[in-house]
């Protein structure tokens, strides 16, 4: 990407239109947006430059989607590895998977392409531009209310993804010192070069726009599953809250989603070959973006990931999460199924839910859980916990639990893992374990990584992450680097790790 290129992403010079026939209007005139003239027009924008684009096709790469790498650091995943083969899944993330000094990098060394910080601010100036536009409006004072409040959730998503990507895990002791992303909430271009807001500056921002978004969008019924509510704003809310170690606003804003939406999927109804997201859940609540998972866990393939034999022993033989979640394909290997798909029965979902942006109230019982814990309400605690534990398993194999202090933080820290791997969370809860004053746990990750050739395959090194390490942090990306001039300062460099 070029460097005008992306100066033009990043400060929304030009603002894509969600139709054809507008794009050019809109090059011209981004910047007053006269091409938006009433509510319905703003709605289209927000759906179309606001929230993310969601696939409804198999996926054949990496390519295009939103964060294909989130999954793959983490302690959950492993190669699985027995002859060269197309695809190999693990090429286009090898850098990530690795852990890299320089992570986007194919197997090969070569560059990969990612966007992420492009993409998100992209989304974000959209989100500036619509939430000040519908502040601005009065064709329609109720539309205008919901499309604001969902581009200020939308807004505060993306920053929460960006500042647990390229900043430290919230530490309340040095957060106001701790560097964050740069923070841009205006609706205009900036002549200023950018520089890094605090992490406490960029949290306290995400904690506004919800804190609005819940007011706009109380008593609102969405369209669909593609369209935020205050369900969606409660449940981000728990989990900032959580991350911040603020444990009484975080049960507070659990308790909200859990009162409305208390009901779970029963997992004995569960019927086997199919997706457990999809749209006619109890737990859905929000989605937006794509799924790479599909992809980097490929039924058959036999040079691609699976789980980690860490994770799937986690889940006693009774845990009907086990069959759900993954399934033994044809090679004999686990392979992740929350969305389900099989190329060799053609059985395919309704829609492609997303792996990283898939909301469900299934999260709030576990961010309830673990908030009382910590404020050491073991009684609310296991009450959560429990709650959820009993739609994963058959009447007569549910066993409630009772667990006081580290014992009961340490259930529910594996009852998250075990509940909601692969959906974008594990890599950001082990940064923030090691900053847990009351319970810090921290651990090393290896990696193996295995040369394929044609027949066979051999272990080429193991690759160790160790606690603290500088490779927790994502690099910004040379172009905001250069194009900001030395005033955006550069994550610390991560470890070399050869072969």
């Amino acid at each position: 990407m070029s460097l005008l290129k992306y100066k033009n992403a990043i400060f929304l010079l030009v603002l894509l239109s969600v139709s054809t026939g507008c794009k050019k209007f809109l090059e011209e005139r981004s910047q007053t947006l006269q091409y938006v003239q009433n509510s319905a027009q703003l709605d289209e924008l927000l759906v179309g430059e606001g929230y993310m684009a969601h696939m409804s096709s198999f996926p054949s790469s990496t390519t295009n989607q939103y964060l294909p790498w989130l999954n793959v650091m983490d302690d959950d995943i492993t190669e699985s590895v027995e002859f060269k083969t197309y695809p190999d899944t693990r090429d286009q993330v090898f850098g990530m998977y690795t852990w890299q000094s320089r992570p986007f990098t194919n197997a090969l060394y070569a560059p990969v392409m990612d966007d992420t910080w492009v993409r998100f601010y992209k989304h974000i100036n959209a989100t500036n531009i619509i939430s000040k536009k519908a502040s601005e409006m009065a064709d329609n004072p109720a539309q205008l209310k919901r499309i604001r409040g969902e581009a200020l959730f939308l807004r505060a998503g993306y920053y929460f993804y960006m500042v647990n990507i390229y900043a430290k895990a919230y530490n309340p002791a040095t957060a106001k010192t701790d560097l964050g992303v740069p923070l841009k909430t205006t609706e205009f271009v900036e002549s200023a070069l950018s520089v890094r807001a605090s992490l406490d500056a960029v949290y306290q921002q995400i904690i506004t726009d919800l804190n609005e978004a819940e007011e706009n969008l109380t008593g609102v019924t969405p369209t669909s599953l593609y369209h935020a509510d205050v369900n969606a704003v409660n449940l981000l809310q728990s989990r900032v809250y959580l991350y911040m170690q603020d444990w009484e606003k975080s049960a507070a804003a659990a308790r909200k989603v859990t009162s409305r939406k208390a009901l779970l999927y029963n997992l004995a109804s569960y019927q086997p070959r199919t997706s457990f997201f999809n749209a006619k859940s109890p737990e859905a609540i929000f989605n937006q973006g794509t799924n790479a998972m599909v992809y980097l866990q490929y039924e058959g393939g036999a040079s691609t990931f699976k789980p980690t034999n860490e994770l799937m022993n986690l889940y006693s033989e009774k845990d009907l999460r086990k069959n759900a979640f993954f399934e033994l394909d044809s090679r004999g290997k686990y392979r992740y199924t929350k969305v389900y798909y099989s190329s060799y029965n053609g059985i395919v979902p309704e829609a492609y839910y997303s792996d990283n942006f898939f909301m469900r109230n299934a999260e709030a019982y576990l961010n309830l859980a673990e908030a009382a814990a910590m404020q050491g309400d073991a009684a609310a605690a296991n009450t959560a916990i429990n709650t959820l534990r009993r739609s994963r398993f058959l009447a007569a194999d549910y066993q409630p639990v009772n667990l006081t202090a580290e014992a009961l933080v340490t259930f529910i820290r594996d009852e998250r893992r075990r509940e909601l791997c692969f959906e974008g969370h594990r890599w950001f809860d082990l940064k923030r374990y090691a900053v847990n004053p009351t319970y810090p746990y921290s651990r090393s990750i290896s990696h193996p990584y295995s040369l394929a050739v044609i027949g066979s395959a051999s272990l080429q090194a193991t690759l160790t992450l160790l606690p603290n390490d500088a490779a927790y942090l994502i690099p910004i990306p040379d172009p905001a680097m250069e194009f900001n001039q030395g005033s955006l300062v550069q994550n610390p460099t991560r470890p070399n790790r050869t072969f």
